[in-house]
């Protein structure tokens, strides 16, 4: 078993769709970083502080935040592509025929994605950091980056590692009931961008068990917040709905239920 994780683990971390997506995201940090440094250059008057206009104090309630919100995205597209490739390209079949145990196989993979996308995550913020403090460094200040302050970060850092990982495992525990990797990136899309909103204003007390919002609290350390009354008639306002320990446990049962589904249809599916 062990053997055949690290094989599955290989191969996942050595696909192009593996290293092209947080390869754009880092792109992506450093530009930012940079365009930021040339701006704040410009202006006498603005002279970032890491911990209090960076980092939002030691809490670091919205320090991740850009990371946290494409999270889900990334996470899903390589999870879900992971295994769709295969079976487009009939690379489960040949494996089988060496590991004709399913459950191993689909084990080996849930474990590869969950630690290959954790680790993706904890790299990209990491890196985050250290723009951010060397952009404060360069034209502010890093007072008051204390061990506390280090300590939230390596926490906050670890968070959005084990949410990116489940998110991973959540794409291709999908992926293994479509059975198609583009039908389930486009309908995670889709109901990313169309339908989460609209639940969010419709249903906003069904909008609290969104993954794609329970997985960004608990990688941000935020509270999920829904609304209260109705935009129709200009008297809504947002509520906290739960705090990020929730989320994170609302985030797992997602997983579960998706890994535990998609291991009954994979058992049971005429793979040729």
């Amino acid at each position: 078993m062990m053997l055949l994780t690290l094989t599955e683990f290989k191969r996942l971390m050595l696909r192009r769709m593996t290293l092209a997506f947080p390869a754009g995201l880092a792109a992506l940090m450093v530009g930012g970083i940079a365009i930021a440094y040339f701006v704040i250059s410009a202006d006498a008057n603005d002279t970032p502080d890491l911990v209090q206009d960076i980092a939002g104090g030691t809490g670091l309630d919205s320090y991740f935040l850009p990371i946290a919100a494409l999270l889900p995205l990334m996470a899903f597209v390589i999870g879900a592509s992971y295994f769709g490739a295969d079976v487009k390209t009939g690379t489960i079949e040949q494996i089988l025929t060496w590991e004709p145990r399913r459950a191993r196989l689909l084990a080996a993979r849930l474990v590869s994605a969950f630690v290959g996308v954790a680790f993706l995550v904890a790299l990209l913020a990491v890196l985050y950091v250290i723009l951010t403090f060397v952009l404060a460094t360069l034209v502010g200040t890093t007072d008051g980056t204390n061990a506390e302050f280090w300590t939230n970060v390596a926490g906050a850092v670890l968070r959005l590692a084990v949410a990116g990982g489940l998110f991973g495992a959540f794409g291709m525990g999908v992926t293994v009931l479509t059975n198609n990797s583009l039908a389930s990136i486009v309908g995670f899309i889709i109901y990313w961008f169309i339908i989460d909103s609209l639940i969010g204003v419709f249903l906003p007390r069904l909008s609290v068990f969104s993954p794609i919002t329970n997985a960004t609290a608990f990688a941000n350390g935020s509270s999920v917040e829904r609304l209260s009354g109705s935009v129709f008639t200009g008297n809504a306002e947002t509520i906290v709905s739960h705090g990020p320990a929730a989320a994170g446990l609302i985030l797992l049962a997602w997983v579960l239920g998706a890994l535990v589904l998609s291991a009954l249809v994979f058992q049971q599916r005429d793979i040729a």
